[in-house]
């Protein structure tokens, strides 16, 4: 079986989020369990050739559309037959993958869309010969309506990260990428007057999934659809939720470079040394107190504002807070106005991965308030470094965290989304914390052996392809 997968990002060569995480996991655990697999991302300017050792394969390609004729060279990891790239300093030469810090590209129609018309036509001259296309996010929604305007034999699959973000341009997007007005109708691509790239990639793929199930079932609803959730209910018969997961071997307290000391399951009392350590790093004091960090984007989406609006009440707890996360230029200027207000709350507002870790493998409690969350992988990692999560149950929280209420239960999860009910929720972890020690140790060390790794997903990967293939997704 061979699949070709396409994504914006892929870590470690290009990250601005998740996806890029996600599309350099998934396809080595498909790998691991015998998919031929080839990803294909754009060849940014970031990209450090040398260090990853990428060169030219001496292929080339010309996509004409409307908007100019433009050509790729395909590159590829020299050591490597999974990983490609496709080169045009034009479009992709640039300090930023999707826009600067005031704002998208205003053609990133055409840059991204190109890049597609690219994909397809490799597909056509047989440079690729996959059975399916997976495609990810707006960015290469486009594939699988190319292939269908084609009419090409190849089983197109389409992976929804996030709804929120569907790449919308105005209608003339249909002629400066060549698509054909035929394609502008409600049917198609129109939307609301312009052109939607993910829609498109919904419709004409021959399958579309999440990244939860939780997440699959909500956004064929109004409140998280997005306007597309009466398209999704239309074809929510193929329509599939997946758990994401996370790679093992990158998220591993035993063998973490950046953390103060190494642990596992069975040694997980070593976090208090890496608690204590953190807490003299940071200028926290009480180690006799919990820990809740939060690590994210700031952004309305991940429940930023319900921590800013318990700002007030959140120093006054028994407790500790480290947060650590960049975004908006609003939450980012909030939270540097905070830096240093509250002896028990630390603030950074940075991308830092190294910080992160440290504070994965120090923390008592996660936090994750978030608005709705397709899948989340903080959570995940969190519980694989034996640190409990506080979560509003929405998406993939609602599917990797159990209230400790619960039979079997192991987090925190609160519904409502308001500053009350989230402040409840952290409240009752602190009493937890303090009032069910024993407990407490026992879900740490129960929470790090939860198995969130890719094997359970690559699978159902696997088997959706192979549906696909034969024909028994309709």
């Amino acid at each position: 079986m061979r699949v070709l997968f396409l994504s914006s990002e892929i870590y470690p060569f290009a990250k601005t989020g998740g996806l890029a995480d996600v599309s350099a996991s998934l396809p080595k655990a498909l790998s691991e369990i015998g998919v031929h697999v080839k990803s294909v991302m754009p060849l940014y300017r970031t990209v450090d050739l040398e260090k990853f050792g990428i060169v030219p394969t001496g292929k080339k390609v010309s996509v004409s559309v409307g908007a100019g004729n433009f050509d790729f060279e395909v590159y590829k990891v020299s050591n490597s037959v999974s990983h490609y790239f496709l080169k045009n300093d034009h479009l992709f030469g640039r300090d930023y993958l999707y826009g600067t810090p005031e704002g998208d590209y205003p053609d990133n129609d055409v840059r991204f869309g190109t890049f597609c018309w690219a994909v397809v036509k490799l597909i056509e001259e047989g440079f690729f010969k996959p059975d399916v296309v997976h495609a990810n996010d707006w960015q290469t929604a486009l594939t699988p309506v190319l292939i269908s305007k084609k009419g090409l034999k190849v089983k197109t699959l389409q992976t929804i990260h996030n709804l929120a973000y569907q790449g919308i341009f105005p209608k003339e997007a249909v002629e400066r990428l060549s698509l054909g007005w035929e394609l502008f109708n409600m049917e198609a691509l129109e939307f609301w007057g312009k052109v939607n790239f993910l829609k498109g990639g919904i419709i004409f793929s021959d399958a579309v999934n999440t990244v939860s199930p939780t997440y699959a079932r909500e956004i064929t609803t109004p409140e998280f659809g997005y306007g597309l959730d009466g398209v999704l209910k239309k074809y929510s018969y193929k329509l599939f939720g997946i758990l994401n997961g996370i790679d093992y071997d990158v998220w591993n307290p035993e063998t973490d470079p950046y953390i103060y000391v190494n642990y596992s399951e069975n040694t997980v009392s070593r976090k208090e040394e890496n608690k204590r350590l953190f807490l003299k790093e940071t200028g926290l004091s009480g180690e006799e107190k919990p820990l809740f960090i939060f690590i994210g984007r700031f952004a309305k989406q991940k429940g930023i504002d319900l921590i800013m609006e318990s700002m007030e009440e959140l120093p006054s707890l028994p407790a500790n807070f480290a947060i650590l996360g960049t975004g908006d230029t609003g939450y980012n200027s909030f939270f540097n106005s905070i830096k240093g207000k509250y002896p028990n709350i630390f603030v950074e507002v940075a991308y830092d991965e190294p910080l992160s870790r440290k504070m994965y493998a120090s923390a008592d409690y996660l936090l994750m308030p978030s608005l709705y969350e397709p899948c989340g992988l903080n959570q995940m990692i969190a519980m694989r470094y034996g640190t409990l999560v506080v979560a509003r149950k929405t998406g993939g929280l609602a599917d990797t965290v159990r209230d400790v209420d619960k039979p079997g239960g192991y987090g925190f999860l609160f519904e409502e989304f308001s500053p009350e009910a989230f402040l409840k929720a952290v409240k009752k972890a602190v009493d937890f914390y303090y009032n069910s020690r024993s407990r407490f140790a026992r879900l740490r060390q129960f929470v790090m052996g939860i198995d969130f790794s890719w094997n359970n997903s690559a699978l159902k990967y696997m088997r959706l392809y192979e549906n696909l293939i034969e024909g028994k997704v309709k």
